[in-house]
């Protein structure tokens, strides 16, 4: 039974994606590309290496195992989720198939004026951060900070989160700022190599505290932006090679996290790669279906409730630094399902439908794909509109490649990324338009 509900999963998957090619739906511009590519990672090729190669590691670490329903659940669960997202997604574009114009929009000096002051007023916090990532030590495992005692790191004893006592997250990870300008710079050289140095540049410091999921996004948005500023509809050898060298590095480093800062302090090389304990096997990288399957078993069944949304008070509360707010809960202040209670799930992920899951079952699957499968539309037909504005096209662009982390963790988690690579656009786009800050012509004289 599992085998057949395996083979009809590749078909079904097999069959949306000619549907939507054939009708000219589908656009390596579009979110609705990238979460077909984030299903068949999580949800077609998952279940089979783990059917065909029985990888069980990550169910004895939940410590859970499911049974053939419970594993054919998952399946019919996942999508769920994929064509709610496809189906309001197409709803957004109101059926009709749109392609980018590839008109890159024209940068005036008034636009170049607002995000030049944007850069200055939020350079000091960007170089400190970047001196923070640059002396800062971070140990893998216990994930403790050393900066000449200057960070100072409590846990949370609920759910083993590490909290910064003395200072905050929007300072420390400050550098991120710094993305959106880099790819500016990208868009001002038209994509030449040159143009790509600061910001592998801004990725790299990441990686090297290692943080993974930055260089993904920030070779993505890199990625995207020259094959648009080339007018190309399609990837090339070159960029699929690129991406194959991102898989390898986020790979590598999810191994060996702290070999990096080891060979930057030491010089000393000590990388390991097991192929059975890589993310493709026992790593827990790609286990997201395994992660349904323990979401789908213990809520409602063990919780006795669904989480109906809560989760996401904690969108309200999480801004507010842990300096002004010393007893802020950590996630949501309301808590009606806790995922830790009824086995080991920490660190885990539980994906857009997992999440979609807790909130309320299968319909709270297909409003919470449906909800992101609508705004990924409706963003992408914007985007598609010639008189988009230099902000918008840059915000897009970070808001697509984002949409692969946010499909993998679920949640509000996202939001942090989403505001270090938004707000600085925002900002200057603010400067542009608010007539206290607005550079006019007759400024610019």
């Amino acid at each position: 039974m599992v085998v057949s509900a395996l083979i009809l999963n590749v078909l079904v998957f097999a069959a949306l994606v000619l549907f939507l090619i054939g009708r000219g739906y589908l656009s390596i511009y579009s979110g609705l590309f990238l979460y077909l590519a984030f299903h068949f990672i999580a949800f077609v090729q998952r279940p089979l290496a783990v059917y065909l190669f029985d990888i069980r590691s990550i169910f004895t670490y939940m410590k859970y195992m499911p049974d053939d329903y419970g594993f054919i659940q998952a399946l019919f669960v996942a999508n769920v989720g994929l064509f709610s997202f496809v189906f309001f997604y197409l709803a957004a574009l109101r059926f009709q198939p749109i392609r980018p114009t590839f008109e890159p929009p024209a940068l005036s000096a008034v636009e170049r004026r607002s995000f030049g002051l944007a850069f200055l007023l939020l350079s000091p916090l960007i170089v400190y951060s970047f001196f923070l990532a640059f002396t800062m030590r971070q140990q893998y495992g216990a994930m403790v900070f050393h900066e000449l005692s200057r960070l100072n790191l409590s846990i949370d004893p609920t759910t083993g989160v590490y909290l910064f006592n003395d200072t905050t997250a929007y300072v420390v990870n400050a550098r991120n700022f710094a993305f959106p300008f880099a790819t500016l710079l990208v868009f001002l050289g038209r994509g030449r190599w040159w143009s790509a140095i600061p910001l592998l540049f801004c990725a790299f410091v990441a990686l090297q505290v290692g943080t993974r999921w930055p260089i993904v996004i920030a070779m993505l948005v890199l990625i995207m932006m020259v094959l648009y500023l080339h007018r190309r509809r399609s990837f090339t050898l070159t960029h699929y090679a690129l991406m194959a060298f991102v898989l390898v590095a986020f790979i590598m480093v999810g191994h060996n996290r702290e070999a990096l800062v080891r060979l930057l302090l030491n010089g000393e090389i000590e990388f390991h790669f097991d192929l059975a304990r890589s993310s493709f096997g026992e790593h827990p990288d790609f286990s997201l279906f395994e992660c349904l399957t323990y979401i789908i078993a213990k809520v409602p069944t063990v919780s006795q409730t669904y989480s109906y949304f809560t989760q996401y008070l904690g969108l309200f509360t999480q801004p507010i630094p842990r300096m002004l707010w010393p007893g802020k809960p950590v996630g949501s202040p309301v808590v009606w399902v806790n995922l830790e209670s009824y086995g080991r799930f920490s660190p885990l992920s539980t994906s857009i439908v997992g999440d979609g899951w807790i909130s309320l079952g299968y319909a709270g699957v297909a409003i919470t794909t449906g909800v992101v499968g609508a705004l990924y539309g409706w963003l992408y037909r914007r985007f598609c509109n010639p008189s988009a504005t230099i902000y918008y096209v840059l915000a897009y662009f970070w808001m697509l490649a984002l949409l692969l982390q946010w499909a993998r963790d679920g949640g509000y988690a996202i939001a942090d990324f989403f505001f270090f690579c938004l707000s600085p656009i925002l900002l200057a786009y603010v400067l542009y338009r608010v007539p206290l800050f607005r550079l006019d012509k007759s400024f610019a004289r």
